[in-house]
């Protein structure tokens, strides 16, 4: 494990000294000013380009495992299990990582609907030797399943997305690199932030960081999945724990941040549910590839960026930033398989190109 120092450790060396990061991250990832076509003219976006965050895979991700997998290393751990929906990109990222920084992984998926990228996901896993554990059913064989895996490996448990207060962290940081990109910056700031919320860590990181920047930015955290699992005080809750675990680590850490912290919660965008596409999304991806040569998805980023459009038809000179949490980094190890080959559980088949099974859905959004 390479440990370095952040730009938050740097700042709070108690903080530094305490929490390690484990060098996964591609920092500081590049900051752009673009031009979108609408219908009643041009308007100015910064796009904050996390998508190339890390060498393995990209996204928001990384930012959070760069503190929580340097934590799990130095606390002796030797297997590392998160959760998700079968197509997880966390659940994914966490195991690319993990298995780099020499620590076994185990992921425990559930189903979702049947997404473009879930083959090319499981593939990846196949690769890199995870194991894949099938998750659900009731409270007493989700405990079994987890004893049975656990027994006799000490063990780091990360929750979905990432977004313990250790994943936070990795967002006030980052949150500190963007403030910091934008006081280099020419020309009028941006005024509202848009970025994915799924498991809120994401969110509550950027919130605190542009809150102790002192920067008037306010994120609009755009629901991606059901609000029991991104909501007000979900997000509010980590946003305090956080700040007071910070504060506890160096006094001069402020612990009434999250009080500073400006968020709106946008909840007009999810459509459907967890990875269920709308109109929307589908237009703001097309956009985004025409006019941008910007790579998004249905489950996050399409559904932030639809936001950002909505809001961008109001004409104004003041530009609109986005936070792509999307990975652009080629997978390695991808190939065609069937399901004989993988050793998966047998009911994942319906994700192969060759299923004829129905679709299931989760409501476990393992994300953003």
């Amino acid at each position: 494990m390479t440990v370095t120092n952040s730009i938050l450790g740097c700042e709070f060396p108690g903080i530094g000294a305490a929490l390690p990061v484990a060098g996964l991250l591609a920092a500081p990832t590049a900051l752009t000013r673009e031009t979108v076509a609408l219908g009643q003219g041009a308007r100015p976006l910064l796009i904050k380009h996390d998508e190339t965050s890390g060498a393995l895979y990209g996204g928001n991700k990384v930012r959070k495992l760069d503190y929580i997998l340097a934590r799990a290393s130095e606390r002796g751990a030797r297997q590392v299990a998160t959760f998700g929906a079968v197509g997880s990109h966390h659940a994914l990222a966490t195991a690319l990582y993990a298995r780099a920084e020499g620590l076994d992984a185990v992921c425990f998926l559930g189903h979702q609907a049947a997404t473009d990228h879930v083959y090319e996901t499981l593939s990846a896993h196949v690769a890199n030797e995870t194991r894949i554990v099938r998750f659900g059913g009731s409270y007493a064989n989700r405990l079994a399943l987890l004893r049975r895996h656990f027994e006799g490996r000490k063990t780091w448990v990360v929750p979905s997305g990432g977004s313990s207060w250790l994943g936070v962290v990795g967002f006030v940081d980052a949150a500190l690199e963007f403030a910091e990109q934008l006081r280099g910056l020419d020309g009028p700031l941006p005024g509202k932030l848009y970025v994915a919320n799924g498991t809120m860590g994401t969110v509550a990181g950027l919130a605190l960081g542009l809150a102790l920047a002192g920067s008037p930015v306010e994120v609009q955290a755009v629901r991606v999945t059901s609000e029991a699992y991104a909501n007000r005080d979900g997000t509010y809750r980590l946003m305090r724990k956080a700040s007071h675990l910070l504060n506890a680590l160096d006094d001069g850490f402020p612990a009434d941040l999250a009080d500073r912290a400006r968020i709106r919660f946008r909840h007009g965008f999810v459509g459907d549910g967890y990875t269920r596409p709308t109109a929307e999304s589908e237009a703001a991806i097309e956009l985004a590839r025409e006019q941008l040569a910007l790579e998004l998805e249905n489950t996050y980023t399409g559904k932030a960026f639809a936001a950002l459009l909505a809001d961008a038809a109001a004409p104004s000179e003041e530009p609109l930033a986005f936070w792509n949490t999307y990975n652009a980094v080629p997978l390695t190890g991808v190939r065609d398989l069937t399901l004989e080959d993988t050793g998966l559980p047998e009911d994942f088949a319906r994700y192969f190109p060759s299923a004829s099974a129905g679709e299931s859905s989760s409501a476990d959004p393992s994300g953003a």
